[in-house]
């Protein structure tokens, strides 16, 4: 891995895989403030609606609300966050095999993935240094 690290080539593939996962990391965090704030707008009409007749939001109500959103955040992460996160690391994981870089080939073996974790470490310390 010492001598991977030399190669600029090499450092500039690196250093742009990182990139695509903030920008993606950054686009899923964008999408899910999105619907936390869609939520938020939701509780603050209901709440205003209720105001204007003279009563509290019910527990009921506010219970539903809360079912709602967390129902939309699972189905968030389920279908936008787990498949969009695989498919980067899938991506990652093939350019990087390319790379020649040790333990680095398309898994989803748990065990496997760790130790390409340990090895990425590693890496990303050498390259800052």
């Amino acid at each position: 891995m010492g001598q991977l690290s030399e190669d600029s080539g090499f450092v500039k593939t690196i250093k742009n895989l990182k990139e695509e996962q903030i920008q993606l990391e950054k686009r899923l965090w964008d999408e899910r403030r999105a619907i936390e704030k869609r939520h938020e707008e939701k509780v603050q009409v209901a709440r205003t609606k209720a105001n204007m007749i003279g009563v509290a939001l019910s527990k009921f109500e506010a219970d539903n609300m809360t079912d709602a959103f967390r129902r939309e955040l699972q189905h968030f992460d389920k279908e936008r966050v787990l498949p969009a996160w695989d498919g980067l690391v899938s991506r990652q994981q093939t350019a990087l095999e390319r790379l020649g870089v040790p333990t680095m080939f398309s898994t989803v073996v748990p065990v496997e993935r760790q130790k390409q974790h340990k090895v990425m470490q590693v890496l990303a310390e050498v390259i800052t240094e």
